[in-house]
């Protein structure tokens, strides 16, 4: 082996060894620049928040989402949509269900928007109304089976939208109405 070739494999191993350990600190999540002993766990990752550019793209956004996290208990997965705030009851409603033993199924059946703000560039907050009809069943985390029929609920709720950057996020949710089955529970 020559020379240009012993110096063309040293200098691609080193490239190689630091592209290495600086993936390795993106992935814990850690700031190549910053001591590990302020990394976060390597389970645990910061959320992307993806604020949609309307209030109305907001709630649908976080709509979509909601089935998925009840039902696998994952607060990740709507976490994107809601403000630090709303993730945390987010998270406190999907934990009571782990600790009583079942998930949420549920399935939107009707949607339509009530009323909806149409804020302007300086406007940091927002409100949407809505009329949602929703089909629900639990399911036993023991048993991995459906414990209760379907139920269908119609709720009226209230949104409550943050501004996130140039786009919108889900702050709070307010149900002032409901009728059908008896709820699950009140949305967090």
């Amino acid at each position: 082996m020559g020379s240009r070739q012993i110096r063309t494999l040293v200098c691609v191993a080193c490239c190689a060894a630091l592209l290495l350990t600086a993936g390795c600190a993106r992935a814990r999540n850690v700031p190549a620049q910053e001591p590990s002993s302020t990394a976060m766990p390597i389970d645990e990752k910061p959320v992307e928040r993806l604020p949609s550019s309307t209030p109305k793209q907001a709630v649908t956004a976080y709509l979509a989402a909601v089935p998925e996290a009840y039902f696998s208990l994952e607060t990740s997965i709507v976490a994107p949509y809601v403000t630090d705030e709303q993730e945390v009851r987010e998270d406190a409603y999907i934990e009571l269900n782990r600790q009583e033993g079942r998930a949420l199924e549920m399935r939107m059946t009707a949607f339509a928007v009530l009323a909806a703000d149409e804020p302007s560039e300086a406007a940091t907050s927002a409100v949407v109304r809505t009329n949602e009809t929703w089909r629900w069943r639990y399911w036993s985390l023991a048993k991995r089976a459906p414990s209760t029929q379907w139920a269908n609920t119609v709720y009226q709720v209230e949104y409550g939208l943050a501004r996130s950057g140039t786009g919108w996020l889900v702050a709070r949710t307010k149900v002032l109405s409901q009728s059908g089955d008896t709820t699950p529970a009140p949305l967090p």
